[in-house]
């Protein structure tokens, strides 16, 4: 399979679409894996648990209305909202996996100024329901 760059990703949160102003995006997706190893194995075991996902966010800030900014700040500490991510840009297909969940949550939202650079923002936004994987 041909190498994909990355500019084609499609990202939404709270039904706005966020692709042209992130600069990165990482979808991190961690399984509860707690030890029950007992006195007579002759290795660890494991019992494997839930997941929890989780969306870091990195972008040049757009304040404009209906842009980042107010859709990640208009959500926090006012429950989760629907979001999308599209690795490849494309719909779903074989080799284009989307990732869909009904609910995120904001768990922080930074906004930095430097001078002579422009304004930035990272944010991290977590799962609080199923993360779908669709590929058709």
């Amino acid at each position: 399979m041909a190498k994909i760059a990355a500019s084609k990703a499609r990202f939404e949160f709270n039904s706005v679409e966020l692709q042209d102003e992130l600069t990165s995006i990482s979808q991190d997706v961690n399984v509860e894996l707690p030890v029950v190893t007992a006195l007579g194995d002759t290795g660890p075991r494991r019992v494997e648990g839930n997941y929890d996902f989780s969306y870091a966010l990195e972008g040049t800030a757009d304040f404009s209305s209906g842009q980042g900014d107010a859709a990640i700040f208009g959500r926090i500490g006012n429950g989760g909202s629907a979001g999308a991510f599209d690795p490849t840009g494309k719909a779903a297909g074989t080799n284009d996996p989307n990732y869909d969940s009904t609910s995120l949550l904001v768990g922080s939202y930074s906004v930095r100024a430097s001078v002579g650079q422009p304004i930035t923002y990272t944010a991290n936004l977590f799962g609080d329901s199923a993360l779908s994987r669709a590929t058709s």
